[in-house]
């Protein structure tokens, strides 16, 4: 019992570390969100994480980005949070954007304080922030 409590102990520090690498490249990057369309993106494994709603019961949904502010990195749930990628091309003029990169400023200006606000999470479980990990280095080669 003792070996299996350390050893959960010791991956829940290295997802922590990883979670805090995926920040440091995109503050390094100087992204401080990135989106992507997941219809589109052909990642190999699809970005899905189950939340918590009413009653202890979860609900499935997709994440369609990352959001890095004030050091805390931040899920973008598609569908429910503020922002659309439609908002970053001229339809019937640009090809829709499979991946879209935003500063620390613009990610501000379009995607607000994710704090106490519908479409924006912390929550994940280590498996599906690994997924999402993945999907994020996907959308990097895509860009």
């Amino acid at each position: 019992m003792e070996n299996s409590n350390s050893n959960s102990k010791a991956a829940e520090a290295l997802f922590s570390q990883a979670v805090t690498r995926i920040g440091n490249d995109m503050q390094a990057r100087g992204i401080g969100a990135i989106l992507w369309n997941n219809s589109t993106a052909g990642f190999h494994y699809i970005p899905e994480i189950s939340v918590p709603v009413k009653d202890g019961k979860t609900e499935t949904v997709r994440i369609m980005g990352l959001y890095l502010t004030d050091d805390a990195l931040w899920l973008v749930e598609e569908g429910k949070a503020p922002v659309e990628l439609t908002e970053f091309y001229t339809d019937g003029v640009e090809v829709p954007p499979v991946v879209v990169t935003l500063s620390e400023d613009s990610a501000k200006r379009y995607l607000g304080d994710p704090k106490d606000r519908d479409g924006y999470t912390a929550y994940a479980t280590n498996e599906e922030w690994l997924t999402i990990a993945d999907c994020y280095f996907e959308a990097l080669a895509e860009e």
